[in-house]
């Protein structure tokens, strides 16, 4: 063996057969080293550059992101602890407990490196996934962090079972005694992994959506899909952390559907007051026939000026610039059931302003056109009175009292 000849060659100079072991051990111990030392140098400095100058030659992207920098330095590192593995524990034949602590350092970092490795790759795959793919995929950071994990403690185990001298299978036998202590004191975490999971599966989140949850309090976009937590930023700019089990136990509603479509609804009502629907005179007939929405009229018949406000709207609506009729989203004025405040109009359409200002906008000038040809039908919107009203009311009654007394007396 290559310690022997070392040994071998120092006896031939002359060295003493008492120190002439120990020499030769180190003298192999550091070229061992040395060998090791010189092929991570060899990988890190020129197969590497190599490498990634080839990647960066390539049209494609895919391995842009494989065969990172990074991951490719953790190759070589395990090239440099199988090298020390091969090489060093050989190195120390005369030191048999000295070789055999020297393997298990060597196991041990070999695992640590395979650990450090499969979880750059899966770290790589991720962004390969999230660069190629569309939103949903950043929703798989959850599960990125689960199979991780998973990976750091399969590689305990087999510290463990390395220091220990077992079966990894008779390690994994033992833990299963404190399994119930762990799922105990880990329970959040572990929930939070299996929500996660069905979350990101079913397709029921993803960073940027819309939500609202009233029961917490939230109302915001979705920044971040994590393993045991999910931030929300609310349009106050706050940021709310919710444990993902939260999102499966409770109810909430995800505006994803409503932008996905390039339609939002419009649903607002308003109530007539009962006492304004009435007949409409020849005079309005006539008039109203004579404008776009009102053709085909018939003179002769009577027509109710609600009726014909509905009809009204609904023109109105249908010559939006913005009115979206795709996909089965209808546009209509609908009549709800009377009600003790009159009878309820209903506005229900799409627009294509599925952003909250633009819409917003947009609603409050189809309510002020309401509000504003309501009074050219004839018809009046119900208002609960208030303080004002009746002290107009109390004054215009004072004032009449006071007429009828000018003319014949107080009444009593």
């Amino acid at each position: 063996m290559f310690v022997s000849k070392i040994l071998k060659l120092y006896a031939g100079w002359g060295m003493d057969a008492d120190v002439a072991p120990l020499w030769s051990t180190l003298t192999s111990v550091g070229l061992s080293l040395l060998l090791a030392w010189v092929v991570y140098e060899l990988l890190t400095r020129v197969v590497i550059p190599v490498v990634l100058k080839f990647v960066a030659y390539t049209s494609v992207k895919w391995d842009d992101i494989l065969l990172n920098p990074r991951l490719l330095k953790v190759v070589a590192e395990l090239v440099f602890v199988i090298v020390a593995r091969l090489t060093l524990p050989a190195s120390l034949i005369y030191y048999p407990d000295m070789a055999g602590l020297a393997l298990v350092v060597c196991k041990v970092g070999l695992v640590c490196v395979c650990v450090h490795l499969v979880n750059r790759f899966i770290l790589a795959l991720y962004n390969l996934l999230e660069d190629n793919s569309s939103s949903r995929i950043t929703t798989l950071k959850g599960i990125r962090q689960m199979l991780q994990i998973l990976t750091v403690l399969v590689g305990l185990i087999i510290v463990v079972s390395i220091l220990a001298r077992r079966d990894p299978l008779a390690i994994i036998t033992g833990l299963g005694a404190a399994a119930t202590v762990l799922m105990l004191v880990f329970k959040d975490s572990i929930m939070g992994v299996v929500a996660g999971v069905q979350l990101t599966l079913n397709d029921m989140l993803r960073p940027g959506d819309w939500i609202t949850l009233p029961s917490r309090h939230i109302n915001g976009n979705v920044v971040e899909v994590g393993l045991t937590t999910v931030k929300i930023r609310n349009f106050d700019n706050t940021i709310v952390t919710v444990p993902p089990y939260s999102l499966i136990s409770e109810s909430y509603q995800n505006w994803r559907g409503m932008r996905d479509s390039g339609g939002r609804r419009m649903n607002r009502s308003f109530t007539i007051d009962v006492n304004s629907v009435r007949f409409c005179t020849p005079q309005e007939t006539e008039a109203f026939a004579r404008e776009e929405w009102g053709k085909g009229l018939a003179e002769g018949e009577r027509h109710v000026n609600l009726t014909l406000y509905r009809r009204y709207l609904e023109h109105y609506i249908s010559g939006l610039p913005d009115l979206n009729t795709s996909d089965d989203m209808i546009y209509m004025v609908r009549e709800l059931a009377p009600t003790p405040q009159g009878v309820p109009l209903e506005l229900y359409f799409f627009t294509k302003n599925t952003a909250w200002k633009s819409f917003e906008h947009m609603q409050a000038a189809v309510m002020d056109h309401v509000m504003a040809s309501v009074g050219r039908f004839g018809l009046r919107i119900y208002q609960a009175p208030s303080g004002l009203d009746l002290i107009f009311c109390g004054s215009h009654a004072l004032g009449e009292r006071r007429i009828n007394g000018a003319e014949g007396g107080y009444e009593r």
